[in-house]
């Protein structure tokens, strides 16, 4: 009997090891500015059409839905029931064909990982917003992580997406900032970046820059989000005179004004980056008024009401606010509520 028992123990020490192996052999190392090519279904595109565009910005939750409390956010939960996890991806995509937005931006898409039951989640997102051209990029990628260790996560492919119905001209992936941590917890941790892409306007003459990202939880206030808000204000700063521009993302930062300390839990990371955020905020304009409370995006887990602004989306350039909302009629579907506005172009 402890023969047995020892021989078992051996066995799955050894295909613990193997997979750790294979995670340190492929890990995903990608350069600090690839070019990320755009899949279109139709190469006549010629762009976004008419006096106004919609767009919206979402972090998914990868389809997880609400129902869940994983072990990152204080629970024990690590994989989503297949059943469910359908029945997520199906409200999504309702809510993709009753918005029809002419640009989609997403974050936390997750196109080959064990806990979705390694569906991938991007084609039938697409296929709901009515895209012909895709551009995605992953931001954590291992095909083990062995944390945690009552039910290691195993396989992770999650990704930012862009998807229009329009075409787009060319994309790229631009490393941000990692965690200040250890070389083997970066082996199987997020690597944060900024997906961007450029898309041809009839009647402009520069085309649109569209981009995601998706920024540090968890930092500590080590510092890691304030750089990667430096980062993507330099993205801003460098973009061509005359190009409008458009950036939807999960910053994990709240907007100037807001008191880390009338929320629960550790704030020393958004507190760290108020310095960022404040640079950020004053010199690029936001969709949505940072003050308000109906402003706020991220829903706790049981909670009815959002409890703080960490989702934003910025413009600048030849480009006019219309008008736009945070889309509470979705808050079951995500901790996130998705962010919609319209835009017009106007001349430089």
């Amino acid at each position: 009997m402890r023969a047995g028992l020892t021989a078992l123990l051996l066995t799955l020490i050894a295909s613990v090891g193997a997979l750790l192996g294979l995670a340190l052999a492929t890990e995903y190392r990608p350069e600090p500015l690839e070019q990320a090519a755009p899949h279109c279904h139709d190469d006549q595109a010629t762009g976004l059409q008419g006096d106004s565009f919609k767009v919206m910005s979402w972090n998914l939750q990868y389809s997880a839905g609400r129902k869940l409390q994983f072990f990152y956010d204080g629970g024990s939960d690590v994989s989503v029931p297949t059943e469910q996890l359908h029945e997520t991806l199906a409200g999504i995509s309702a809510a993709l064909r009753t918005v029809n937005p002419d640009l989609v931006l997403l974050q936390e898409v997750d196109r080959d990982s064990r806990r979705s039951a390694r569906l991938d989640q991007l084609p039938t997102l697409a296929a709901a917003s009515g895209a012909t051209c895709i551009l995605s990029s992953p931001y954590h990628r291992s095909p083990f992580v062995p944390h945690p260790p009552s039910d290691p996560l195993g396989r992770v492919d999650m990704h930012l997406a862009l998807l229009t119905p329009g075409g787009m001209l060319n994309g790229w992936r631009q490393a941000l900032p990692l965690l200040q941590e250890s070389a083997l917890r970066r082996v199987f941790n997020l690597k944060r970046a900024l997906l961007w892409a450029e898309l041809p306007l009839a009647g402009s003459k520069q085309p649109l820059a569209i981009a995601t990202s998706h920024l540090s939880a968890f930092s500590a206030g080590d510092g890691t989000l304030s750089r990667q808000l430096a980062a993507l204000d330099q993205w801003i700063k460098t973009r061509p005179e005359g190009q409008p521009w458009l950036l939807g993302a999960d910053l994990n930062a709240l907007p100037p004004g807001d008191l880390p300390q009338r929320l629960p839990g550790d704030v020393r990371a958004y507190r760290a980056a108020a310095p960022a955020m404040a640079a950020l905020l004053s010199t690029h304009r936001s969709a949505f008024p940072l003050a308000e409370t109906g402003s706020r995006t991220y829903l706790p887990f049981t909670a009815q009401e959002p409890d703080r602004t960490i989702d934003y989306l910025l413009y600048g350039g030849p480009i006019t606010l219309l008008n736009s909302r945070v889309a509470r009629e979705y808050s079951h579907l995500s901790d996130h509520l998705p962010l919609i506005a319209e835009f017009a172009l106007t001349e430089p």
